[in-house]
């Protein structure tokens, strides 16, 4: 029998949907660690596969059909990415290259047709799905947990097609049990289908309408990895997937992102890691800044070997009190303390603080040995071991920086004019543009800026449209490019990026307009505890300094303006740099200290993924139009039950079936009026079936019926039974249909 003929072939049909969708979602997951033409083989074999596998045809045919889609999948795929080359006659020439360059793709192709033929042989009762499910959702959440990965798309995506492929099995077996049942089903279509999306509705609805909750208890992971005091990197999970992250593509296309140690090659893309960095207890929320650069290449930033430095070195554990800025400005400075622990073992180049540092003391306790720091005091870096490469001593775990932060005159310094910032001589090292900067940067920049008068006023114009007009996206489409400058590239011919893009812009183009710039690296904010943990397990919290992840990675422009030294911007769509402003007022300032913001990280602009972060909102909007539609169409169902609700109100008493009969005759009668019948006020029931019989003779037959029942429910001394009434319901639907199909 061909498949065509069978009875449930439709189950087949959806099963297959289904499993494909399931399918996709464990492609989904690897694909950040695949090549991507092993992505696209599977995906594609997935795909045909499957649909082959739904043809009327025999068997045998079908499983050769199989066969030559997978071999032709991975020659076209591979011809496509370059990876072979056919030459020479199809048989033999091309068939023994095909053996030979195929492997180890078509491995990953035919492992596809054989899940999917086990699915297909072993997947055939409810009690085999929930435990397919159940595994798959299992796998998902340790996977989502014990690595960076953020799977609750997936999770979703299983659930949505578990139920359907459980709703389908259902309704399977219904046909199979009761082809009578199912033949009077299939009258009813909109209604079986309404039903269905009407549950899937609330339960996206209620999917994305639960507010988040913090955890009441530390999952084993978490306390395991957290057991020697918030130290270590991760686990050696997420090191694999880093590692495969970076086989999978040599020229940066999805590492992890965190601290960077080489800038020389801006561009590609990243995968959010979020394994902690340090935690920093301060009373600001502050950038926390690395390293500054200087000389833009064209390709990126020249590496600090290749830029000069006077460092002043110290020795010990303590440097001395006062470390002294160059270009630091003569504004209004104010004092902070920040205490940084450190929990990863990583070593980086610098100590980190919140700019400007005048002071470091380090805390780690038994330390040895006599530390060599470097202080470089035109960039404000403290660079650590010296700030050679090399070999380098232990980085501390916990150290102290005093740090002031500047408190910038923003109004008096929007009022500023070139002449008067610019008076003495500019160290033209912050002016440097390479010859790969194209003269539309330039061009661009003052267009952007024309309207304003003043340097600071046009630094601001030019920020705003930077961070209004181009995309944030951890995920760039570098094959855009053309244009050998990076900067150039990104303004006129990729146009999204993330910090690395925009900062580096911010600082081309504010040096295009004869503004001093640097490009600076190190992380943002951070996290604080939530504030209602800390209400509702106040014996949980142990600390409220600043969490801050290998997310939280980040560079920015610093703009100097003579007397008031260095400003930071922040060109970053989604960002906002912590500033303090001599222009706020005492409360602003005191509520800014006491409840920080919510920083905003990098991941919250994560590209995919998750498609829950973006589209909630239409989900919910899309759900409650279902539901509200459902509700409107349930208040139709019943209008009758309403209707006779309101008149035992009004009567204050039960009805009985002479009653029932009297009111629904009459709300006919009604209903008939609407349709274009009249009835004069002064005529009876029996006077307006007269009138209408007249217009209509075909409807006699049941308006003598309906006639008849009416009038002995309300004159015979008989009482009415549920009988009467439910061929009285009968005559006013099969009246009301007539009169209604004949409109």
């Amino acid at each position: 029998m061909k498949r065509s003929d069978e009875p449930i072939y439709w189950y087949r049909v959806s099963r297959m949907i289904w499993v494909v969708i399931l399918g996709m979602q464990w492609v989904r997951f690897t694909e950040p660690i695949w090549f991507q033409q092993t992505t696209d083989i599977v995906t594609w074999t997935l795909i045909i596969v499957a649909a082959i596998d739904l043809l009327p045809i025999a068997s045998l045919v079908r499983n050769i059909g199989k066969l030559l889609s997978v071999a032709i999948i991975c020659r076209v795929m591979l011809i496509k990415y370059g990876i072979y080359m056919p030459y020479g006659r199809l048989f033999p020439d091309q068939i023994l290259q095909m053996l030979m360059e195929f492997i180890p793709y078509i491995w990953f192709a035919l492992i596809t047709w054989l899940v999917l033929e086990l699915i297909s042989r072993l997947l055939l009762t409810r009690k085999y799905i929930l435990l397919f499910l159940a595994a798959d959702l299992i796998a998902f959440a340790i996977l989502d947990s014990f690595t960076p990965y953020q799977l609750w798309q997936n999770v979703a995506w299983t659930v949505f097609a578990g139920l359907g492929w459980l709703v389908c099995l259902h309704l399977r077996d219904y046909q199979l049990s009761y082809p009578h049942g199912w033949r009077r089903l299939q009258q009813y279509p909109f209604e079986i289908i309404f039903n269905i999306l009407l549950i899937f509705a609330g339960v996206l609805l209620i999917g994305t309408s639960v507010p988040s909750v913090s955890p009441i208890l530390t999952d084993p992971y978490t306390a395991w990895k957290g057991r020697g005091g918030g130290q270590g990197t991760g686990s050696e999970v997420q090191s694999a997937i880093s590692s495969a992250i970076k086989d999978k593509d040599p020229d940066a296309q999805g590492v992890l992102s965190g601290y960077s140690r080489d800038d020389t090659e801006l561009g590609g893309g990243f995968e959010f890691n979020y394994s902690p960095v340090m935690s920093i207890d301060s009373p600001l929320r502050t950038y926390w800044r690395g390293e500054t650069r200087h000389i833009y290449t064209g390709n990126g930033w020249a590496d600090f070997d290749k830029e000069k430095r006077d460092y002043e070195v110290f020795r010990g554990l303590t440097t001395p009190a006062g470390l002294t800025h160059e270009q630091a400005g003569n504004i209004e400075m104010r004092e902070v303390e920040q205490t940084i622990t450190m929990q990863s073992d990583e070593t980086y180049p610098v100590l980190f603080g919140g700019y400007f540092i005048t002071k470091v003391s380090l805390l780690d306790e038994g330390r040895g040995g006599n530390p060599k720091l470097s202080w470089a005091a035109k960039e404000g870096e403290l660079r650590w071991g010296g700030g050679f490469r090399g070999s380098q001593p232990d980085y501390p775990v916990k150290y102290k920086v005093t740090s002031e932060i500047p408190v910038i005159p923003l109004t008096e310094l929007r009022g500023a004019s070139y002449k008067h910032l610019y008076a003495a001589p500019i160290d033209e090292v912050y002016l440097q543009v390479p010859s790969s900067l194209s003269g539309r940067v330039k061009d661009l920049a003052e267009e952007i800026t024309a309207d304003a008068d003043t340097p600071f006023k046009k630094m601001e114009l030019l920020q705003e449209y930077l961070r209004m007009n181009y995309v944030y996206t951890n995920k760039p489409d570098i094959s855009l490019r053309r244009s050998k400058d990076f900067v150039d590239s990104f303004l006129f011919e990729v146009k999204e990026g993330y910090c690395d893009y925009f900062s580096t812009a911010m600082v081309m183009m504010a040096r295009s307009q004869g503004i001093p710039a640097r490009w600076v690296k190190g992380y943002g904010p951070g996290r604080l505890p939530d504030s209602e943990d800390m209400r509702g397990r106040p014996a949980l919290v142990t600390t409220t300094a600043y969490q801050v992840n290998n997310s939280d990675a980040h560079s920015w422009a610093e703009l100097y303006f003579g007397e008031y030294g260095w400003i930071p911007f922040e060109a970053t769509p989604g960002f906002t740099a912590p500033l303090l402003y001599a222009d706020e007022s005492p409360e602003e300032a005191a509520a800014d200290e006491s409840e920080p913001q919510e920083p905003v990280e990098d991941n919250v602009v994560e590209e995919e993924p998750s498609w829950l972060s973006s589209n909630s909102t239409a989900i919910r909007y899309v759900s409650l139009s279902i539901i509200l539609v459902a509700l409107a169409w349930l208040l139709y169902q019943l209008r009758e039950r309403i209707y006779y609700g309101f008149v035992r109100l009004r009567l204050g008493r039960s009805l009985t079936y002479a009653d029932k009969i009297a009111y629904g005759t009459l709300r006919t009668v009604k209903k008939l009026q609407r349709q274009g019948f009249e009835r004069h006020g002064h005529e009876t029931v029996r006077e307006a079936f007269e009138r209408i019989r007249e217009e209509q003779p075909e409807l006699s037959v049941i308006l003598d019926h309906l006639l008849q029942k009416y009038e002995s429910a309300i004159y015979s001394p008989n009482t009415a039974t549920n009988k009467d009434w439910l061929s009285v319901q009968q005559l006013c639907h099969r009246l009301s249909r007539i009169n209604h199909d004949k409109k």
